[in-house]
């Protein structure tokens, strides 16, 4: 018997609103398996210090940016400090089997110190950041200053 094609419609509906859950699941599993102060968070330019003039090291701030916000930072450390508190848990806890246990605290302690370091290099760049951004606007500062007393 031929199924009616309102069947196959609500057949396609459901397939189509699974995939799009599926999606949706991975777009939240993505970034939560990776480092953001990895791969997001961007430090200033390499060599930034030897640049000595002002137009010069404005337009290097201009073409590279860099990362001033520590939200992803924030994110990296709460997930550090959660997969922590797994690592004490699977490590405290009696009740794990023996190789169940040794792999709970490897994926545990491998995510968490992932996402530390993750959070300490991030970290690392925004201050940089900070400071490169500092130095820029003193430098444009100084020469705007110089160019009012001529």
């Amino acid at each position: 018997m031929p199924r009616s094609p309102a069947l196959l419609m609500i057949d396609r509906t459901i397939k189509n609103a699974n995939m799009v859950r599926k999606t949706l699941w991975l777009l939240l599993l993505i970034p939560s398996l990776t480092g953001c102060g990895f791969l997001f968070v961007d430090g200033p330019p390499v060599g930034w210090e030897s640049v000595e003039d002002p137009s010069e090291l404005e337009a290097v701030a201009l073409m590279t940016p860099c990362t001033s916000g520590k939200t992803l930072i924030y994110m990296d450390a709460a997930l550090a400090a959660i997969y922590a508190l797994g690592f004490s848990a699977v490590a405290f806890d009696d009740d794990w089997y023996y190789d169940a246990k040794t792999e709970g605290l490897l994926y545990t302690g491998l995510f968490s110190g992932t996402f530390s370091l993750a959070a300490v290099t991030g970290n690392r760049r925004v201050n940089e950041c900070a400071a490169f951004n500092a130095h820029v606007y003193q430098q444009l500062r100084n020469s705007a200053e110089g160019d009012d007393n001529r």
